[in-house]
């Protein structure tokens, strides 16, 4: 009856669904007749077509460069202790490790290699304060600072002195979205700093020991107009600056974590980060270029590109363990017969596991390299890039989670000893899910977005003419997993079809998990066409894995 209503703009509605149903039956005939290949590890499509590896010759001297450094530079050092860890971060500092024109993301390069291939193998905590050093105070004044404020930061860097991020609140964390309401209202040539009622600024790492903060706080103009989320520096040591330290964790407490409030805290007014904007002593809002406004994601670019560190780091993690777990598996024995042992590594369960894992890490590490190029090397951050990067951080991480899971279930009494990889150090990567915007939100957010092509009437005949002709061209070989996500689309813009808002945010939550299978969807497909397109990945043999392990399940 929907449908019928619309009748009068002279779409062919019964001849559409007579169509559609009859090509969605040709191919169920289809599948009924067709007798299914068991999945076998050992045999896939291109068994000899290996892929290659990500990193060039340059790379390869770049990370062992960073790894001496890391290595020098933590030895003696107790990284159980605040002490000990910042005494390490200042000495990489000091010594000049990455420049503030690294910092730039048309020069991450560099800033990226660290995250992904040295970073990790630092102790957890420490390898957050690195990224907080780097990526999100450093690269938030190096690339939303104008000369003169980069200038500054390189003498920070020279200096050895610390940093910190401030931007997650209370009440509006990584499980609520992001929300500001911390104010820096201009008043007589000057801004002043405030915190909102019970909403101070929470887990900043390095919120204790860092000598100076970037703070996001809503600009407030005279008149209270309010200019949204701006960047500002602040001293940590100045007056009005409040931080607690927060509770003990399970593990990494070298790492400061610091509940900050603000109290009438002074900031000059070049104090904002003013590459984009600035404010005049007479309190006017200016563009440096009329033509380039102000955007939000100018102020959490660094969110983006830390998903992409997290995202790099994140299989790393995964590789330690791995590592670990081939060499304890091929010398350990397993009876499989009368006076007959085989190592645990030739068993098809433990074959087959870490195969997979193997091609996985290697799809997931070109996915990884091909969205850093693209953040790097497209002129400005688009929706299509956001998404890209969301993908990534969602699913690397969440598949990383539960392949350590799957190996402590392969290891036997491995998993408890204190010699194995395991214990709470892998549980940096929970750390990596809620970090920079939690996993569960982005799923939100990537549903969400998906949904609105699908809002109204023609949207929905679109997406329903959608799903025959996805399964007929079986693009990339996932025809059905797109024709599966157009209709579980399709199910949920019609579940709030003619509903209040109120009732539709209702239907919304109650729907959790068919928004997250679709957010599943989403971001595999996502991963497989952008793995696809990878040279050295497009036709090998971990490409066509990944695709039989990860997607296939899927539909």
């Amino acid at each position: 009856r929907q449908f019928n209503m619309d009748a009068s703009s002279g779409v062919d509605t019964p001849y559409l669904f007579a169509t559609c149903a009859c090509l969605l039956a040709l191919y169920i005939l289809r599948r009924i007749f067709t007798i299914a290949t068991p999945l076998n590890y050992a045999h896939t499509s291109h068994p000899d077509q290996k892929a290659s590896d990500i990193l060039s010759d340059k790379d390869k001297a770049f990370i062992s460069r960073s790894k001496e450094e890391l290595l020098s530079a933590c030895a003696g050092a107790d990284l159980t202790t605040y002490g000990g860890q910042t005494s390490v971060l200042r000495s990489l500092m000091r010594s000049g490790m990455v420049s503030v024109n690294g910092l730039l993301r048309s020069n991450a390069h560099d800033l990226f290699l660290i995250h992904r291939e040295t970073g990790p193998l630092l102790e957890g905590g420490l390898g957050v304060r690195v990224t907080v050093q780097l990526n999100l105070f450093g690269g938030s004044v190096a690339n939303l600072g104008g000369p003169k404020q980069r200038e500054w930061l390189q003498e920070t860097f020279n200096k050895g002195q610390l940093g910190c991020f401030l931007l997650t609140e209370t009440g509006a964390g990584v499980l609520s979205g992001l929300i500001v309401e911390t104010t820096a209202t201009f008043q007589k040539g000057k801004f002043i700093l405030n915190s909102a009622h019970n909403a101070k600024k929470t887990w900043i790492s390095q919120g204790l020991t860092a000598e100076w903060g970037v703070v996001i706080a809503r600009l407030i103009l005279p008149g209270d107009i309010d200019k949204g989320p701006h960047a500002f520096i602040v001293n940590m040591n100045d007056k009005g600056v409040i931080a607690e330290d927060m509770c003990s964790k399970i593990d990494f407490n070298g790492l400061d974590n610091a509940n900050v409030s603000f109290n009438n805290v002074e900031l000059g007014l070049d104090s904002m980060l003013n590459q984009i904007s600035y404010v005049t002593e007479e309190g006017e809002y200016v563009l440096r270029d009329p033509k380039v406004p102000f955007k939000f994601v100018s102020v959490a670019q660094r969110l983006l590109s830390g998903r992409i560190c997290i995202a790099g780091a994140a299989i790393m993690q995964l590789r330690k363990v791995v590592t670990h777990v081939t060499k304890y598996a091929s010398c350990r024995e397993i009876p499989t017969g009368q006076n007959v042992t085989t190592p645990l590594s030739e068993l098809p369960v433990m074959r087959d596991t870490l195969d997979s894992i193997d091609a996985s890490m290697c799809v997931l590490r070109h996915y990884v390299h091909a969205t850093e190029r693209r953040f790097i090397g497209d002129d400005e951050i688009s929706h299509s890039l956001v998404e890209q990067i969301a993908c990534g951080k969602i699913e690397i991480v969440g598949y990383c989670i539960d392949a350590i899971l799957r190996l402590k279930t392969r290891v036997g009494s491995l998993s408890l000893q204190s010699v194995g990889p395991f214990g709470t150090k892998p549980d940096i990567l929970y750390v990596y899910r809620f970090a920079e915007g939690d996993s569960a939100i982005l799923q939100q957010k990537l549903c969400r977005d998906s949904i609105k092509s699908v809002g109204n009437v023609f949207g929905m005949l679109r997406t329903l003419a959608m799903i025959p002709m996805e399964l007929i061209q079986n693009r990339n070989g996932i025809g059905r997993q797109r024709a599966l996500l157009n209709l579980k689309l399709l199910q949920l813009a019609l579940s709030v079809m003619g509903k209040s808002k109120k009732q539709q945010t209702t239907d919304w939550f109650a729907s959790h998990a068919h928004v997250e299978s679709i957010a599943k969807l989403k971001a595999m497909i996502t991963i497989f066409d952008t793995a696809s397109k990878c040279a050295g990945l497009a036709g090998t043999r971990e490409l066509e894995l990944f695709r039989r392990v990860h997607l296939e399940p899927l539909a």
